[in-house]
């Protein structure tokens, strides 16, 4: 029931006061680690070979990109961003979409689900190379959702839905979210 303009407002004012990604990686939730599980302290030994690997060779653009991925599967999601981020910077403009989505990915994740302004930049540039990527889209209509502005995300969670695959695994939330987004 507010004015528009005061929503607006509003939500400008929520956009430019985000935590910065420090904060909010410090206040995200830590990921529980299982307890006496041998498959996993192999897993976690195996990890640690590779980031022995990747300080050996910090140049190594595969060596980078696999310590982001395991990283994360370990939930060490600010390492996961810290490795993807450096390969992104190793490959410098031959950075591809994907590798920014992947950014965008960890940094959100490292944030506890939050887009901060490191979040965006990552988005920007993956959108900026690929404009049809749809995750970093469907993170693009997050980010509005989170900034108050749902009428911004409703086009661009609507056009994800009717382009599917109904599998991909950006479609059950924008589902789950999407009728509430109508009604702004």
């Amino acid at each position: 029931d507010e004015p528009i303009a005061r929503r607006i407002a509003n939500a400008q004012e929520i956009y430019d006061h985000r935590p910065s990604q420090a904060e909010a990686e410090a206040s995200a939730p830590k990921p529980k680690r299982p307890e006496n599980n041998a498959e996993y302290d192999q897993y976690v030994a195996l990890v640690d070979k590779l980031r022995a690997a990747v300080t050996q060779n910090p140049d190594d653009p595969r060596g980078l990109e696999l310590l982001a991925q395991h990283e994360q599967g370990l939930g060490n999601l600010v390492a996961a961003k810290q490795a993807q981020a450096k390969l992104v910077a190793l490959l410098g403009d031959q950075a591809s979409a994907q590798d920014w989505t992947r950014l965008a990915e960890m940094t959100v994740e490292a944030a506890g689900g939050l887009i901060t302004a490191e979040g965006e930049n990552a988005i920007v540039r993956a959108m900026t190379l690929d404009p049809h990527g749809p995750q970093a889209r469907y993170y693009a209509g997050l980010l509005q959702i989170q900034s108050g502005r749902p009428d911004r995300a409703f086009p661009i969670w609507a056009q994800l839905l009717a382009e599917g695959p109904p599998d991909a695994p950006w479609i059950r939330p924008i589902r789950f979210i999407i009728g509430d987004l109508a009604w702004f």
